[in-house]
């Protein structure tokens, strides 16, 4: 767990601002949808407000071909916990895969996103374009990986895919 992309974020932060302190607190599992991701969301900023709350979804949903409205509703639930305590949301949408790309329609789920992400508080860090991009331009690509190369290419897609979240929200995600 270590190696994922939110502690890579974290390392990057970290070396662009090493006279902040920063804490990071992950939340959740593979699998979860944002309905089931909600109560942990709510529970944790109750308990200690987050200035920024990141949260990936609509990977789950897609998949499971779940009402792309209702993970909007939740996300908006989520989104006035967030902000009732002092905190900003950046979403983070599905990673690109040809397997998710072959099977899915992730567009209505995307739209779902952004809609979220246009309300005050809130904005979405588009990890799908991203990682589609490298994987067209043969940078990153842990589904055509051998098995010896595939954690390597892993941790290589979790350390740009950290790096590419830091800079964005040293950037102002996005917010004027």
């Amino acid at each position: 767990p270590d190696s994922a992309f939110p502690y890579r974020m974290l390392d990057a932060l970290r070396a662009a601002l090493p006279q902040v302190a920063f804490d990071l607190t992950v939340r959740g599992g593979r699998g979860m949808t944002a309905e089931e991701m909600l109560p942990l969301v709510k529970a944790q900023v109750e308990h200690t407000p987050a200035k920024l709350v990141l949260w990936q979804t609509g990977t789950v949903e897609a998949i499971r071909g779940l009402r792309p409205a209702r993970m909007r509703q939740v996300l908006r639930q989520g989104l006035d916990v967030i902000h009732a305590t002092g905190g900003s949301l950046v979403l983070l949408d599905p990673q690109f895969t040809r397997a998710l790309r072959a099977n899915t329609d992730v567009e209505p789920y995307e739209t779902e996103l952004q809609q979220v992400a246009a309300l005050p508080g809130a904005t979405l860090f588009h990890r799908f374009e991203l990682t589609r991009f490298w994987v067209l331009q043969d940078r990153i690509d842990p589904e055509r990986a051998t098995k010896d190369t595939r954690e390597a290419e892993l941790a290589r897609l979790n350390v740009c895919l950290g790096q590419a979240l830091a800079r964005y929200l040293l950037n102002g995600a996005g917010v004027a």
